[in-house]
């Protein structure tokens, strides 16, 4: 059975200056339910020159001038490039990280995103020559335009937006998408929990999640050397948030370990 790693850091609760959506709750109430069950590691934060790997100079002055923001978004940064490490080693991670990521593009940003957490995270292992490929699988209800937008013109990278409305279109689309994506090193989930029916999506089931969460994983076992890590985006329904990502975390763990 492949070991499990929780990624997580204090600051990830910090109320900074964000929407008034995107809580410090929405960490805490996953790691009320994942803390118990995994062992949890906690993360360095990201330096300057990883931000660079995927952001103009400009963006990283922009953020440097809120402080406690910009602390807190390094050090998400930062545990996106440790659950990807954690992840080469052999061990399926989950980076319960805030701020999320996918929206923040290599000169802008925005939808409470400040700086693309998997898309330093995928840099930096490719700069590192840990990887040679990655495919990235986001299956939160908003498309991942910054992640898309990081890796659009980089053969190394394939980058898989789901954003079917209806529960079994979703789910069949995220299998064919993850069967058209060929092999990779690495598989990277951007899990948003939007889509969640009591959430804004008003889509998927926890149920769903498991089920999406066995076909990645599969996915990952059958092609990407059992490879793969998860990193937190959207999800703002807090009563179901942490069963939703257990859900998806379990799945992910028997897709892998071929149950």
């Amino acid at each position: 059975m492949k070991p499990v790693k929780i990624v997580f850091d204090k600051s990830y609760e910090t109320d900074y200056r964000t929407a008034s959506c995107e809580v410090p709750g929405r960490v805490s109430s996953i790691m009320d339910t994942l803390s118990p069950l995994y062992e949890t590691e906690a993360p360095q934060p990201c330096s300057e020159d990883d931000i660079l790997l995927c952001h103009s100079e400009g963006l990283l002055i922009v953020e440097k001038n809120d402080r406690s923001r910009y602390d807190v978004a390094r050090m998400a940064a930062g545990g996106a490039i440790m659950a990807a490490r954690l992840a080469i080693e052999g061990t399926l991670s989950f980076a319960v990280v805030r701020p999320p990521g996918h929206h923040a593009n290599p000169d802008h940003n925005w939808g409470f995103c400040f700086f693309n957490n998997m898309g330093i995270a995928v840099r930096k292992i490719l700069s590192e020559k840990l990887i040679h490929k990655a495919v990235i699988l986001d299956i939160d209800l908003h498309f991942g335009d910054g992640t898309d937008a990081i890796f659009h013109y980089d053969d190394a990278v394939r980058v898989l937006n789901i954003q079917s409305s209806t529960r079994r279109e979703f789910i069949q689309e995220t299998r064919s998408a993850l069967k058209d994506a060929g092999s990779a090193d690495i598989l990277g989930i951007s899990a948003g929990f939007d889509q969640y029916e009591l959430d804004w999506g008003a889509n998927l089931t926890t149920g769903d999640y498991h089920e999406i969460g066995v076909i990645a994983g599969t996915y990952a076992r059958d092609f990407c050397s059992g490879r793969v890590f998860i990193l937190l985006e959207g999800g703002y329904y807090l009563p179901d948030l942490g069963a939703n990502a257990l859900s998806l975390l379990t799945g992910v763990a028997e897709g892998v370990d071929g149950k």
